[in-house]
């Protein structure tokens, strides 16, 4: 069964249009599914519009915290409740272009553990504000380094795993927030699980301008994650 997850804090704006794409996207794999809504203790309504979806649709699964969780940990609260064969999450946004989802889930019921978009490998298409570009190179490039991953992008919100990988790795996985796209990945690669990495168009959907204190607070996260992640020598 595909487990298809959106995760959401605050996403009244996109969460309609996501789940009505992703129900799509997914029917059209022929596949026995279940769309899941991680609702993260949002303020802005989008509780209410998930409990609609589910009651619209048997197929829809919303799971809501009172609190946020962070995004992390919103997926490990979801992945535990609802058993699948093949884990997905999308970003509500749906920056990555929705043509590349048969690829993604396609990949690991191919036989990898682990299937990731990227915005930066050879073809990738991208469209963001130049000063979030860089600093998402350079943290990348650091992971890639640091950690000997081999994979270029561990940020993007467009990943699959098999059942066994999150069986084995979620409970491993200590980060809340958006640090766990990276700590699950660097997990992954060091367990020896199969991966691969395939370029996707991918589009800034919150506007083309980066206020400070977002960008400074993404680099507070992922940093403190990257030197937690670091100190650890017990990766098994």
């Amino acid at each position: 069964m595909i487990v298809a997850t959106i995760p959401a804090h605050n996403e009244a704006r996109f969460l309609e249009e996501a789940v009505r794409v992703l129900l799509k996207e997914t029917i059209a794999l022929d596949n026995d599914y279940r769309i899941v809504i991680a609702e993260d203790g949002s303020t802005d309504g989008s509780d209410r519009i998930a409990e609609g979806l589910a009651k619209s649709n048997p197929h829809i699964i919303h799971i809501h915290a009172d609190k946020k969780l962070g995004r992390g940990l919103a997926l490990k609260n979801a992945w535990k409740r609802v058993g699948g064969d093949v884990y997905v999450f999308v970003d509500c946004d749906l920056a990555t272009n929705m043509k590349y989802y048969p690829q993604l889930v396609g990949a690991i019921m191919g036989g990898y553990d682990l299937a990731t978009g990227s915005r930066y490998v050879n073809g990738a298409i991208v469209r963001r504000p130049p000063i979030r570009y860089f600093v998402s190179r350079m943290y990348n490039l650091m992971v890639r380094a640091a950690f000997g991953t081999g994979v270029c992008d561990h940020q993007l919100g467009f990943k699959a795993f098999s059942g066994r990988l999150v069986r084995d790795l979620l409970d491993r996985c200590d980060s809340a927030d958006w640090f766990w796209d990276t700590e699950i990945i660097v997990r992954s690669v060091r367990k020896g699980y199969r991966w691969i990495e395939f370029p996707v168009e991918w589009e800034e959907k919150r506007g083309t301008r980066t206020p400070l204190k977002r960008l400074m607070k993404d680099i507070y996260v992922h940093g403190k994650g990257f030197l937690s992640l670091g100190i650890e020598r017990g990766w098994t």
